[in-house]
């Protein structure tokens, strides 16, 4: 799996800052600043590595396309690796599958 490193690091970041920020919130509040911080890194990195990760391809007209993480953090998912996105050949908002990239 390509850049499988980022999944992991994206993945403990965002449970251990969660964890902390928990614990944070009720003794001290610079461990609940810091938590919070490494929770929105961890995301990043995880939406970061989806959006490298996969290409999706247009439900209307059959087109494989890649997206940026605007897109990806903002596109309306639709269940699992769908999303609601603009198809940049068809010139619609249709549905679109996340398939991985080869």
């Amino acid at each position: 799996m390509k850049n499988k490193g980022y999944l992991i690091f994206g993945i403990l970041l965002s449970v251990v800052s969660l964890l902390l920020l928990f614990i944070g919130a009720t003794s001290n509040l610079v461990l609940f600043a810091i938590s919070f911080i490494g929770l929105l890194i961890g995301i990043y990195t995880l939406m970061r590595w989806s959006t490298v990760r996969y290409e999706w391809i247009c439900d209307e007209c059959g087109k494989s396309f890649e997206i940026t993480l605007k897109q990806n953090v903002f596109g309306v998912n639709s269940g699992v690796n769908y999303k609601n996105l603009y198809c940049p050949k068809c010139h619609k908002k249709t549905m679109c599958k996340g398939v991985p990239k080869q």
